[in-house]
């Protein structure tokens, strides 16, 4: 490492390409001229879902005070993210410096990261591999496409909350996706044909092409209205190029249009373009869009449903059929952008107080300063309220 500062500084970048993004953070270490030449964000951020260095995870979640301003809510991510990463070793040492006990979640976050590893140990610490009576696990490895994570969690006999092959052809999966289509009749799943049927056809429809669909659907004779509704809302999300032809082949296969147009569309990094397609062939947009668009935290897609085209509002919705969940998750995530665009165009009128109080019970203090600039001084004490309460509940 003396030689470092003597190479040219082409041939440094080179070098340090070659390094996994979270051993940066570590080589910067090794000089002087490292630490200088490599600085910016992407040299200095750890990324706990990637594989850290354990040394370095432990110098930095073992020092005293680290995990200190984290939350239970935070301190449950932490394990979440370690375990994705895959390297027990740090799982072990997060549990301990987290302080709390281990959860489904962080099981879920292991095996839709596909990382055998940590499953396997978390199940060695006593980890719940089931959410209350089934375990969902199987679904999460399935659509990530870890088959050999499906296969060791198919040996443990626990009762599963689905088969996992409409999760699999979610995820793009196909190969994965008949493979458990072949071991369905052998599983435990608790859940009814129907809801099975309605997981797969609208996991092929969202994460399939066209021909895939196409070749498919025979197979699922006569489905019912609700499962076609629902395909025509994974196509309209879908992240396929091909996400419009499936449109418009499954309006020729007479999928109805229910209230939830555009919801799948909303949450989609082209969300805009995608809802002005859906607008243009006649589609009509209403609150469900708006709340999805929400729930996403797709500003765009949120400022073009309240905005105007051709001097009409793009979803007009009056104000007692708007929906509560456009308001809550932002006022629980603190997303004060959502809250101030939806303030504008007017959906806020009547559920100001009830956004004070979710916001104080998150901790949220940026939005309760904007609720009180908004509704005056009673924000400020219905927050105090509101923070009284979560405390009083924390109480022995």
């Amino acid at each position: 490492m003396r030689l470092f500062p003597q190479l040219p500084t082409e041939l440094a970048e080179k070098v340090v390409s070659c390094l996994d993004p979270n051993e940066l953070p570590v080589f910067r270490l090794v000089s002087k001229a490292a630490a200088t030449q490599f600085r910016g964000p992407n040299h200095t951020t750890f990324r706990l879902s990637q594989p850290v260095p354990p040394h370095a995870f432990a110098a930095h979640w073992l020092a005293p005070g680290a995990t200190r301003g984290l939350n239970l809510k935070q301190r449950r991510q932490l394990l979440c993210l370690t375990a994705a990463s895959g390297v027990v070793a740090n799982l072990e040492l997060a549990m301990q410096a987290a302080g709390c006990l281990l959860t489904y979640d962080v099981f879920r976050a292991a095996a839709s990261a596909g990382q055998l590893a940590s499953c396997k140990w978390l199940l060695q610490q006593g980890c719940p591999a089931q959410y209350f009576e089934h375990s969902g696990l199987l679904s999460a490895a399935a659509k990530g496409g870890h088959r050999h994570v499906c296969e060791w969690l198919l040996g443990l006999g626990l009762a599963w909350s689905s088969s996992g092959a409409g999760d699999a052809a979610r995820g793009g999966h196909l190969g994965l996706m008949e493979w458990l289509l072949e071991r369905q009749p052998q599983l435990h799943a608790d859940v009814r044909p129907v809801n099975e049927q309605q997981w797969l056809v609208v996991g092929v429809v969202h994460g399939c092409d066209l021909p895939t669909l196409q070749r498919m659907w025979p197979g699922w004779g006569e489905l019912s209205d609700r499962v076609k509704e629902a395909a025509l809302d994974a196509a309209e999300g879908s992240p396929t190029p091909d996400w419009a032809a499936k449109v418009e082949w499954l309006e020729a296969r007479g999928c109805p249009r229910g209230d939830y147009v555009g919801c799948g569309a909303a949450g989609h990094p082209d969300a805009v373009a995608r809802l002005a397609w859906l607008r243009g062939r006649g589609c009509t947009l209403g609150a469900p869009a708006v709340a999805a668009a929400v729930a996403e935290c797709n500003s765009a897609a949120l400022q073009f449903l309240l905005g105007e085209e051709d001097g009409r509002p793009v979803v007009a919705v009056a104000a007692d059929a708007r929906p509560t969940t456009a308001f809550w998750v932002p006022a629980e995530a603190g997303d004060l952008g959502a809250l101030k665009a939806l303030h504008a165009a007017g959906w806020l009128v009547g559920a100001m107080e009830q956004c004070t109080h979710l916001a104080a019970e998150h901790g949220h203090l940026h939005v309760l300063a904007w609720l009180e600039e908004a509704l005056g001084a009673g924000a400020g004490l219905l927050g105090q309220a509101a923070i009284g309460r979560s405390w009083s509940g924390l109480a022995p």
